[in-house]
This record gives structure tokens, C-alpha cells and sequence, in this order.
């Protein structure tokens, strides 16, 4: 008897550190760290909701994408515009490579609460919707357990759509049997009513650590930025300081931005007819040599399951009324052109997502017509220094848009 009451004190005291714990780092993550992860990009960031506090701001609009999130050295990035949190707007940005449509709605359903503005842009690569989709270890490796918890219990998707992202979840995590039983232990607590007191107790109490973990992460990563993860994607460049003085974004010259963002690129795409930024060229384009030429000849962004995540993205923000625009974002015309891939499947790609945000009544930031403009891109698929300075206008625009 003495034995189980001291084990059952041990439990609970151990259960009150890691509450007291959690409470510290997600008081630290929504007040003094709030501001400088606005405009981070950190892996780590994405795996905790209480990373986004600042989307409580009503004058913070949440912006979801990819790659291309993270800021290089295009100085038109919107960190940079907008002062790295110094303005009175700033975009929250969210995204890492890898991610994608079902994971963006599984991460918008989990931030809608927070969402003072209810207003987000979505920013997709045709890179996405080649045949197979989203391959399931990127799927895998972008599933985040707290954000998935925020997703199934947030009660205005309704359980249709969430049966809908369940199955898709469940065909995706097939080579993670862990992740899989997690979300299948989801089902049965929120969907099938199957309720089993003991998966409720793994799953309280795994939520508990998991969350704890999650934001200590992201802690550590604003405190010690040179302690970095061992599987940190790239280095965010944290040296990036506030603007002394406060950016008011009505006041920005948008013409002005997108001459400077012109005469960056020029600077630093010079070793090469395809407009790419000479490092990326060296480093991923000189390295494949002649191989490259006509290698995408049988390539196509026609038919893709990325279309129905997609589709999946847009009911969920539907269903939560937050107001979406979609951002096409072209390929590089030179690159792809000499690696064969065909232009008609890319026209038909484009025309597939105005169809969509037709379909669905949402805005649609279309740049498809700049495959072939110099610096819109900073290589073969990402914004560059035009193509920043084009979207943070009209990001601004949708913002202040009734």
C-alpha cells in the first residue's frame, strides 16, 4: 500500500513539474519571444501552436507556404519590408520544405482560434502536384502531434471533413506505424465514439509531454540560437534586427521596392542565361550537368492527389470562415524550357488552380504569366527578389480589403 501511494505521488509530482514547466515556456513563447517569431522560420517553430501567438494581433495575417518562406538575402522578403515585427502589419509566416496542402489545413485548423484576422494567403509550388503528390515520409515528417490535437479539437471543422483528412492521413503515415496510431487513436476518441479509458489516459498524458517538448524547442531555439537541432533544414538568418524606427506599411513605395528588387537579382544572377542566383547555379545546377537537358520531357503537373488536398485545404477554411488567397507561383520558363518539360501541362497546372479558386470563391494572386520575367524567381522554383516584391503589395492589399 505504501509502495502505490508513494509511486502515485511520485506521478503526480512529476505530472505537476512538466505542467509547470509547460506553463513557463508557452508564457515565454507569447510574451518576450513573441515578436522575433513572427518572421522565424525555424523547423522547430511549426510543431507548436503557442509559437503563433501573435496571430492575436488583428493587424498579423498568416501566411502558409513552403521553401520559400525562408529569407536568403532577397531584401524585398516581407521580414525585411516589414521591419522583422517592427511595423503595424506583419505577416506570421508558417512553413518548412516539405510541406504541404493537407498539412497547411491541418495546421490552419489548429491556429484558427487564435486568428484575430481572420484572413490567410496560402503560397503553393506547382512542384507539388506532380503525379504521385505529397510522397508519405514528407507527409511524415511534417505531421506535428500538437497541431494535429488542435486540429481535432477545434468543433467548427465538421466530422465529415475531419473523416476526410483522417483517411487521407492514415494512407499517408503507412511507413509510420507510430504517427498512424496516433491519429487512429484520434478517431476513435473523436469520431467513432469508440472510447477506450486507457487510450485516453496515453493520449492525455503523451499530449502533455509532447507539448512540453515542443515548446521548450522552440524556446531554445530564440534563447540559444547556436544550439540548434541536429535536424534544423537550413539556416534561418537570425541576424536580422528589428527596424529602429516603426515601418507603416501604407507609406511603403511599392514601385521603388520592386526596382530595388530588380537590381538585387541583377547583381547576383550573373554566371548563367537562365536567371538563376549564381550560387544556387553552381551548386544544384552545374552539378547535373548535361543530364539536365530534356530530362522532364515525360514530366506533368496535370493530374495530381495534390488537388484534392488542396480542395480539402480550402473546406476547412470554409468551414472555419477564414478568408483565403491562394498564391500561383510560376516556374522558371528558361529551366524548365531546357529540361523539356512541357509547356502545355504547365499552362494546364496553372489553369487547374484558377479553377480551383474559382470553384471555391477565393482570391487568387496569379503570377503564371512571369515565367519568363528576370528575377521574379531567385532559381528554378522559389520567390525571388521581384516576386517578393510583388506578393508583399498584394499580400498589403488583401489585408486591408474589406
Amino acid at each position: 500500500m505504501k509502495r502505490a501511494t508513494a509511486a502515485l505521488l511520485a506521478l503526480v509530482l512529476a505530472l505537476g513539474c512538466i505542467w509547470g514547466s509547460g506553463r513557463y515556456f508557452r508564457g515565454q513563447l507569447e510574451g518576450s519571444l513573441q515578436r522575433q517569431l513572427i518572421y522565424d522560420t525555424s523547423l522547430e517553430k511549426n510543431y507548436s501552436p503557442n509559437a503563433f501567438s501573435a496571430l492575436r494581433d488583428e493587424s498579423s495575417l498568416l501566411v502558409l507556404g513552403s521553401s520559400e518562406l525562408t529569407l536568403h538575402e532577397e531584401s524585398t522578403h516581407p521580414q525585411l519590408v516589414f521591419g522583422s515585427g517592427n511595423s503595424d502589419f506583419n505577416t506570421v509566416l508558417l512553413g518548412v520544405p516539405g510541406t504541404q496542402s493537407l498539412n497547411q489545413a491541418i495546421n490552419l485548423a489548429a491556429l484558427s482560434d487564435q486568428m484575430a484576422n481572420k484572413k490567410a494567403v496560402f503560397i503553393l509550388s506547382p512542384q507539388w502536384f506532380y503525379k504521385p503528390g505529397v510522397y508519405p515520409e514528407t507527409f511524415a515528417s511534417r505531421f506535428y502531434l500538437q497541431m494535429f490535437d488542435a486540429f481535432m479539437k477545434n468543433e467548427q471543422v465538421t466530422d465529415e471533413t475531419k473523416r476526410k483528412i483522417l483517411r487521407r492521413c492514415k494512407e499517408l503515415l503507412v511507413k509510420d506505424p507510430e504517427r498512424k496510431k496516433q491519429v487512429e487513436t484520434y478517431e476513435k476518441i473523436y469520431l467513432t465514439g469508440d472510447l477506450d479509458p486507457l487510450d485516453y489516459l496515453q493520449l492525455g498524458v503523451g499530449n502533455l509531454f509532447s507539448g512540453l517538448q515542443s515548446d521548450y524547442n522552440v524556446w531554445r531555439t530564440q534563447t540559444y540560437p547556436h544550439q540548434q537541432a541536429e535536424h534544423r533544414y537550413t539556416p534561418f538568418i537570425a541576424s536580422v534586427k528589428p527596424s529602429e524606427t516603426t515601418v507603416h506599411a501604407g507609406e511603403i513605395d511599392w514601385a521603388a521596392l520592386r526596382q530595388q528588387g530588380e537590381e538585387q537579382g541583377k547583381s547576383l544572377c550573373t554566371n548563367n542565361s537562365f536567371y538563376i542566383e549564381d550560387k544556387y547555379y553552381q551548386q544544384l545546377i552545374r552539378a547535373r550537368g548535361y543530364t539536365a537537358r530534356n530530362s522532364e520531357r515525360d514530366s506533368s503537373f496535370k493530374v495530381s492527389p495534390e488537388y484534392d488536398d488542396l480542395r480539402l485545404f480550402l473546406q476547412v477554411a470554409k468551414e472555419l470562415g477564414i478568408e483565403i488567397m491562394l498564391v500561383s507561383v510560376p516556374v522558371n520558363g528558361y529551366w524548365y524550357d531546357y529540361t523539356g518539360f512541357p509547356q502545355e501541362d504547365r499552362k494546364q497546372y496553372y489553369q487547374n488552380i484558377r479553377n480551383i479558386a474559382e470553384q471555391n470563391g477565393v482570391q487568387l494572386a496569379d503570377y503564371s504569366d512571369r515565367e519568363y520575367e528576370p528575377y521574379f524567381l531567385r532559381d528554378i522554383m522559389h520567390l525571388g527578389w521581384k516576386g517578393w516584391a510583388y506578393l508583399d503589395e498584394q499580400i498589403y492589399q488583401f489585408y486591408q480589403a474589406d
